[in-house]
């Protein structure tokens, strides 16, 4: 019977572990080979959708534990943010915007609320719980507001020059890369306080975000 959550538990830390490997892979290779670039972005895709996965399964297995509740709402936000990076490499190529685009930054609207109310839910515990009560509130505020940006985005579609979407890409691919790096710092990384921990790879990789934004708004100045 303990047969299938520890398939998952191996599968999510096997997964993980590629994902480390991967995500900087296809940052190096971004410039310097296209085609390798690509498939250690493939390779970081399926991983990290299958640490996704498996994240949600531990959450089914114990819905009442904070921590797997906390860890929920970071998987959606996460599968949302490489499934978007994925379509704005399409929707650069001049693919038309889908209802399901609108349905995952909707989902992603939901959870972010979700994560908000949990922040109230576990601030007026106070306590331990107030840690808690940080990360829900800063990730689902971050996900509102990202959700709201990329819903006027496909609002805008047409309009958009190509440059928008791959921007998105790089962005939201180089969040996910933090998400698997805070995932290892979390678990590895206990000689840390817990808020580094949790917000130290944001710090690190953060810059690097803001780098590759502006070198790509530079590449084409008209860009929307």
């Amino acid at each position: 019977m303990d047969l299938l959550p520890q398939l998952s538990i191996s599968a999510h830390i096997g997964a993980g572990t590629l994902t480390l490997i991967a995500g900087p892979l296809a940052i190096w290779f971004n410039r310097r080979d296209p085609r390798r670039h690509r498939v250690a972005g493939r390779i970081f895709y399926w991983a990290m959708t299958l640490v996704c996965a498996t994240a949600i399964a531990g959450f089914l297995r114990h819905p009442g534990v904070v921590f797997y509740q906390f860890l929920l709402g970071i998987s959606l936000l996460v599968w949302a943010g490489i499934f978007r990076a994925v379509r704005a490499l399409r929707l650069m190529r001049g693919a038309a915007v889908r209802p399901y685009d609108y349905a995952v930054s909707a989902a992603l609207l939901l959870c972010g609320l979700w994560m908000a109310s949990q922040a109230v839910r576990y601030g007026l515990r106070g306590g331990d719980a107030v840690m808690f009560a940080i990360l829900f509130g800063v990730f689902g505020g971050g996900a509102l507001a990202d959700a709201a940006g990329h819903l006027r985005k496909l609002r805008q579609a047409a309009a958009l020059h190509p440059s928008v979407w791959l921007h998105e890409h790089a962005i939201t691919m180089l969040g996910a890369f933090t998400a698997s790096t805070t995932a290892f710092t979390v678990n590895a990384a206990h000689f840390l306080p817990w808020y580094l921990q949790w917000f130290g790879p944001l710090m690190l990789i953060l810059p690097l975000q803001l780098y590759w934004g502006r070198k790509l708004r530079q590449t084409v100045p008209a860009a929307a």
